[in-house]
């Protein structure tokens, strides 16, 4: 039997095992003032747009898979997902066992079958509630469903402390089918969310239309990832009053047409139209697409205004902050600040230069992240790469009722939370590369090594060192199986700052450990060679 067909015969069993375990799901499935429970032992197949109507309760299990149809049996353009206004869904997972919301023919049990560029398998999840929205008359029909005599498709009230349920450990993949002409649905859409609502660890991976996008209301979010989404990575309208605490974004860098801002930022309807809110975002991670693709940071527009604390901006291809109309005003008149953020690796600081606003509050400096990599090759790792980050230091302090105060910027310390629950740990995106908390880095004598810059290296890479006293200083580069790979000396080192650089041309791709030698004992660093 050649290989091909045999891949071919097991995923023909697997998805004939599996089509036979599922449930269909269509819209008269879910009514109002029910109570539902999807459970782990069951696949559900979404046929369509499914409403889960007013007085509705959506609880689902840890570790239950939700399919969905890329278009709907009845005519639907696509199957979603949309919980309306007073109906509540409680998906809680776990970290080991998330629930997974992804398109019909996503084997989960292969990495190879769907990858970061495979979206608009299915459309994406709605949520709409009674929290106050910047649009004339205090609501609006949701973006992405057609609204003509379709009420439940309705968000916005008066209830800035409205309650949709809980989401935790859920992963939205392969999301943001066309129902029109550009016209996409969003992984996860919040339309007039109030802050009583809970999101807590939510991933959106490869969804072609934006990851996260809010419509007003007052909705809360933790622990936020988006992966190489088609638009923006979190989209914010219609006067947001809410914030958000650990975002991590990265775009693809294969194709100018996936991606666009890490942020896109908007208010009101109208200028003159309430209310008038700043939105916060605190601890974002916003990795662009580096030297392809298509990335930029903030786009600020239509009034908006909006707070970012201790956010890192790096690798953006275009520009990393733009400001548009009144929401330049806005920002002159000290309602939009950049607190502690840094910033590097970018096309241009600002979009537009020419336009009368300046932006403060921020750093040009490397934040030194671990590693950065778009391949499904262990090497992901936006942690801080050494003790020596600066992201380990000089972050500004929140008030904010609610939200934790971290000592350190970026989405990330030495906590890696995407492991375990994300598409980005399952397809091997994630490796283990900081060394920011391990204590061989630095000796008790106050030797001190950091991690390599660039890493992973592909031809060169810089150590910074520091010396507390001269010392006869040797390196050894060995590589995980304690093979020794090359030695240097670098003679006498005086005591203080220094560096070196390390040519790792002739060295293969793969994982290493560097020991620095003195007359004070010996530290080590982990770092990765990758062409």
């Amino acid at each position: 039997m050649s290989s091909k067909f045999y891949t071919l015969f097991i995923l023909f069993a697997f998805f004939t095992t599996n089509i036979s375990a599922q449930t269909v799901v269509t819209d008269s499935d879910l009514v109002g003032g029910q109570t539902y429970t999807w459970t782990s032992d069951t696949e559900y197949l979404l046929d369509g747009y499914v409403y889960l109507e007013a007085g509705g309760v959506l609880n689902i299990e840890p570790g239950t898979v939700v399919r969905a149809k890329s278009s709907g049996s009845n005519g639907d353009a696509t199957s979603a997902l949309i919980i309306a206004r007073d109906a509540q869904i409680n998906a809680v997972g776990t970290v080991d066992n998330p629930i997974i919301f992804t398109g019909e023919f996503d084997n989960l049990d292969f990495t190879i079958d769907f990858t970061a560029t495979d979206n608009k398998t299915w459309g994406g999840v709605i949520i709409l509630g009674n929290a106050p929205i910047g649009e004339d008359g205090g609501e609006d029909g949701i973006e992405g469903i057609t609204s003509e005599n379709e009420p439940r498709v309705l968000y916005g009230g008066n209830d800035p402390a409205d309650n949709s349920g809980t989401i935790k450990y859920v992963s939205l993949r392969h999301g943001g089918n066309e129902i029109a002409a550009d016209n996409e649905i969003n992984g996860l859409t919040l339309g007039g969310v109030g802050n009583g609502t809970t999101i807590d660890y939510i991933e959106v991976f490869a969804n072609s239309d934006d990851g996260i996008e809010i419509f007003g209301g007052t909705v809360n979010i933790t622990h936020a990832v988006v992966a190489f989404q088609g638009d923006d990575a979190f989209d914010v309208d219609e006067s947001w009053d809410g914030y958000i605490q650990y975002a991590f974004s990265i775009q693809q860098d294969i194709s100018n047409e996936i991606g666009d801002n890490a942020v896109e930022y908007d208010g009101s309807e109208r200028a003159d139209l309430g209310p008038k809110t700043v939105g916060r975002i605190y601890n974002g991670t916003f990795i662009g697409s580096g030297s392809a693709g298509n990335s930029n940071g903030l786009r600020l527009k239509s009034d908006g205004a909006v707070q970012f604390w201790n956010c890192v901006w790096t690798d953006i291809q275009g520009g990393v902050f733009r400001v548009q109309d009144t929401a330049i005003d806005r920002l002159n008149a000290g309602e939009t600040v950049f607190a502690s953020n840094i910033v590097f690796e970018y096309g241009s600081l600002e979009i537009d230069p020419d336009n009368a606003f300046t932006i403060t509050g921020f750093e040009e400096i490397d934040p030194e992240l671990a590693s950065i990599s778009r391949l499904p090759n262990n090497q992901l790792d936006p942690r801080p790469g050494s003790n020596n980050s600066p992201l380990l230091s000089g972050a500004a302090t929140p008030t904010e009722a609610g939200v934790e105060t971290p000592s350190f910027r970026g989405a990330f310390s030495d906590n890696l939370w995407l492991e375990g629950w994300t598409a980005l740990d399952a397809y091997d995106y994630l490796g283990d590369i900081s060394t920011s908390t391990v204590d061989f880095a630095e000796s008790r004598e106050g030797v001190v090594l950091s991690t390599a810059i660039p890493n992973p290296a592909t031809d060169e890479a810089r150590f910074n060192f520091s010396l507390p006293v001269t010392s006869l200083v040797n390196l050894q580069i060995t590589d995980l199986n304690g093979r020794n790979v090359a030695n240097r000396s670098l003679g006498q080192i005086g005591a203080g700052e220094n560096s070196f650089n390390l040519n790792v041309s002739n060295i293969a791709n793969g994982f290493y450990i560097i020991a620095l030698q003195t007359k004070d004992g010996i530290v080590t660093q982990k770092f990765t060679v990758q062409r």
